[in-house]
């Protein structure tokens, strides 16, 4: 038998008057007894309730950390309290049907551990109140009181701390109502997270859209409702209001937008929000696909898969997700490059050609359809080292779900390289013995330096995160046949630190380097063979979902080896990248700015971008190596941490 309980000596009260409940969090916390009247909750008997009443108070002030799959849980518990309680409930259930409140396939034997593990994450995760302005006081409490899971009986006993009885008993005003079923399919934790924020905000949002005044959110203070260490607003942006935007609109009952309110030069301090509500014929109807989505997945997946060595719930393929929604701004399933006349379908949603064709030539036009055919086939096709996940290229699909993330489709990819693809890369295609393969390659980098294409230069939010994006480079040509080098970073060389060091250094001529670079470019280059040592091997939940093999971090060796391909080295790409961190000016500068809190973070954040655009970093360098040397002007210098000054 296991048991656990919150490691804090002391649990403070929730509620708006602060009390504290010392005597029923102290008895809680020490054997797990309640007071007689407390109901118990059942699986068996309240199981099937989806609908969630929480405070306005516990949704917009509570901070904490918790992955999805234990909010989704929470939200479980908390939707088996009934509106008649006067108590919190006691929790009784089997593991079988903890891990079905969990969304997980409950006929997987090795669930057990992760059952544990997520369990006393919740018990030990704090919840702490968001300080108010000019305020002092600070709440503290968790989830948990106690936990106890009996593994010879197979029996869970859950206890809710009672700092949260005024947050969801018997609750009067300022609450929230919402069905749990909605957030089944997200696939972020600030996706959830922002629909209870919303939901909670709704009828405030009503009200002042009557009078003609907009709902404004704080950045800040969003951040810490979310749990987001974002370091600047096009992070924000990108992995927490776009993505909740994609899956709030995408399968519940509300409608979120938001718009820049208010900056600080460069800095957004505010949003000014929409929260309005769907057509309830239209809500009914996603509830019922969400409905339908889960029981499919049910029977599709029992006995069939298992959970995955390493991570939470989240990271288990059983966890059960709506299937793909098809808009211009979503990304798209790997399985579709299993199915070639749907996903040329898809890019073509995702090109949106009635607006291409109002902006294009017709030559142009059909450059557009070439390129599109050629991606089909790339999809569905190995290559090399390339993984295949569900029947597609995981190394396509990921770089070009990154251009359809980052710019909400690819429009505007395609009408900026059309000209491009139209004038030089197809007629040039067709005049090799295997066009196909060279026009693939083309596609592919062009996918990776989207920055360069995109139609009327960057946006202002990516501008703000890659400011003075370099001008077109134009690359040499593409290796003709589909042959890979023999010799190349393989995921069994980043084993160790030490093994993935060593294979880097197979590839670089650190005499070369030496004799060519000043110091403090040497000293640079240290310090980034280092860093990229630690992202070949890097795995950051969330992050890095599906680019793990073993050890290796399959998206940072796949772009090594382009420039091990081309280049049959990477002492170019060491030399551009100490050249541009060049310690004697790119370190001072970092450390005299008071507006860099943490100058590592900075340099460890550029050297990724880096390593992540290869070409697009070797291309800046050479053409502006070869200005200087033919006695032109340089091009003026990347600024890198232009993007760092508005924290």
């Amino acid at each position: 038998m296991a048991s656990y309980t919150p490691t804090s000596s002391a649990t403070k009260a929730g509620s708006k008057n602060g009390r504290t409940k010392k005597t029923a969090a102290k008895a809680g916390a020490k054997n797990g007894k309640k007071q007689s009247t407390a109901p118990v909750a059942t699986y068996s008997g309240r199981g099937s309730q989806t609908i969630v009443r929480k405070s306005n108070d516990l949704i917009q002030n509570a901070m904490y950390s918790l992955s999805l799959s234990q909010q989704k849980l929470m939200l479980h518990i908390f939707a088996m309290i009934k509106p008649s309680d006067t108590e919190l409930p006691r929790y009784e259930m089997s593991i079988y049907e903890f891990l079905k409140l969990c969304g997980v396939d409950p006929h997987n034997g090795s669930m057990y551990k992760q059952v544990k593990k997520n369990i006393e994450d919740i018990a030990n995760a704090k919840v702490q109140w968001i300080r108010l302005a000019g305020t002092q006081k600070i709440t503290m409490f968790r989830w948990l009181s106690s936990a106890t899971i009996d593994e010879g009986t197979g029996k869970i006993v859950l206890t809710l701390d009672q700092s949260l009885k005024p947050h969801l008993i018997q609750l009067k005003e300022f609450y929230t109502t919402m069905n749990i079923t909605y957030t089944l399919p997200m696939k972020s934790q600030y996706s959830l997270k922002i629909y209870e924020l919303c939901k909670s905000y709704q009828n405030l949002y009503l009200t002042k859209k009557q009078k003609g005044e907009p709902l404004v959110w704080n950045i800040e203070t969003l951040k810490k409702q979310v749990d987001c260490n974002a370091a600047n607003w096009a992070h924000v942006r990108r992995t927490v209001l776009d993505k909740a935007k994609s899956e709030i609109n995408g399968h519940t009952d509300i409608y979120f937008d938001y718009e820049v309110y208010e900056k600080d030069r460069q800095r957004v301090i505010a949003i000014a929000v929409t929260i309005e509500p769907v057509d309830k014929q239209v809500a009914d109807d996603k509830l019922n696909e969400i409905t339908k989505s889960m029981s499919s997945k049910v029977r599709s997946k029992k006995n069939k898969l298992t959970l995955a060595e390493t991570g939470t719930l989240d990271d288990d393929p059983n966890v059960l997700t709506l299937e793909y929604v098809s808009v211009p701004e979503t990304t798209i399933p790997y399985s579709y490059g299993a199915t070639p006349e749907m996903l040329r379908q898809e890019l073509e949603v995702k090109a949106e050609l009635d607006k291409l064709a109002r902006e294009l030539t017709a030559d142009e036009m059909e450059a557009v359809h070439t390129i599109i055919g050629a991606m089909v086939k790339m999809a569905g096709t190995p290559r090399g080292n390339d993984k295949m996940i569900d029947g597609g290229n995981a190394h396509f699909f990921q770089t070009m779900n990154n251009v359809i993330d980052n710019c909400g489709g690819l429009r505007r990819w395609f009408e900026g390289a059309a000209t491009r693809y139209a004038a030089k890369v197809i007629p040039v295609a067709r005049t090799k013995s295997a066009p196909l393969p060279y026009l693939s390659r083309a596609i592919l980098e062009d996918l990776e330096n989207y920055r360069l294409y995109v139609v009327g230069g960057m946006p202002e939010e990516l501008e703000d995160e890659y400011p003075e994006t370099p001008d077109i480079v134009e690359t040499t040509d593409f290796v003709e046949t589909d042959a890979e080098p023999v010799n190349q970073l393989e995921p069994d060389d980043a084993a160790t630190k030490k093994e993935i060091t060593a294979a880097l250094l197979r590839y670089i001529d650190r005499e070369a380097l030496s004799a060519r670079l000043t110091t403090g470019q040497m000293e640079a280059f240290e310090d980034i063979l280092q860093m990229t040592a630690y992202f070949c091997r890097r795995n950051v939940k969330g992050k890095d979902d599906g680019m793990m093999e073993g050890k290796a971090n399959m998206q940072f060796l796949d772009a090594l080896n382009k420039v091990i391909a081309r280049y049959e080295s990477l002492t170019i790409l060491f030399e551009a990248m100490a050249v541009m961190m060049d310690y004697d000016t790119y370190w001072k500068d970092l450390m005299k700015n008071p507006k860099i809190k943490n100058p590592k973070l900075v340099f460890q954040s550029e050297v990724e971008k880096a390593l992540l655009m290869p070409s697009a970093v070797i291309g800046a360098y050479t053409a502006r190596r070869d200005q200087n040397d033919s006695g032109r002007p340089a091009r003026k210098e990347y600024n890198w941490t232009k993007v760092f000054e508005e924290e």
